[in-house]
């Protein structure tokens, strides 16, 4: 993958695959003997800084530091995972780290634009694979650098089945759902 590259895949993974990902995610399903527990956050980008924007959402850490798996759910994505990195023409990936994020719909009357951020200073490229249909496009600027202005270079429809590939040292950010929920996984990946 290319530095600065955003790669928009629609249909990654065929209709069942989809359907499993999304009915376990949304609790429609056990996984296992398990159902997929949620956790809330107080903001969904910015929760321990003092310029949060207390914007709610329930998150889901699969993976942490460097490949310590820390919920047996991450097995899910694997499939998911190797055909992102067959796309690609890799046949080698570590995760850095994983996890999902749900929002509902909130009513953000100033900003209805997340803070832009980069998930970790590590080398990497993001995943984003959306598990359902909304709004709250998923906004990718051209910067790497955190700045006062962003220039936009793809904005992004969350669409079931649908996969974002891009270089993770571009700042992004999400705008708040307010017609249904949001739902992503998102895998930081070396």
């Amino acid at each position: 993958m290319n530095d600065s590259e955003v790669i928009v895949i629609d249909d990654i993974i065929d209709l069942d695959y989809q359907e499993q990902i999304r009915s376990i995610l949304l609790g429609e399903v056990n996984y296992g003997d398990y159902e997929f527990p949620w956790y809330y956050t107080k903001d969904v980008t910015k929760s321990d800084l003092p310029n949060s924007q207390k914007r709610p959402a329930f998150s889901h850490l699969y993976v942490k530091s460097y490949g310590q798996v820390l919920s047996e759910f991450h097995e899910i994505f694997l499939d998911l995972i190797t055909a992102c990195c067959q796309r690609l023409k890799m046949t080698e990936v570590n995760v850095i780290q994983g996890n999902s994020f749900l929002q509902l719909p909130l009513s953000a009357e100033k900003v209805k634009v997340d803070t832009p951020h980069i998930d970790t200073d590590d080398k990497h490229f993001v995943m984003l694979y959306y598990v359902v249909d909304s709004d709250g496009d998923t906004i990718i600027y051209n910067e790497k650098v955190e700045s006062e202005e962003y220039t936009i270079k793809k904005s992004i429809t969350p669409k079931q089945g649908r996969v974002v590939l891009f270089d993770g040292g571009l700042f992004h950010t999400a705008e708040q759902p307010t017609k249904g929920t949001r739902c992503v996984v998102n895998y930081d990946l070396v």
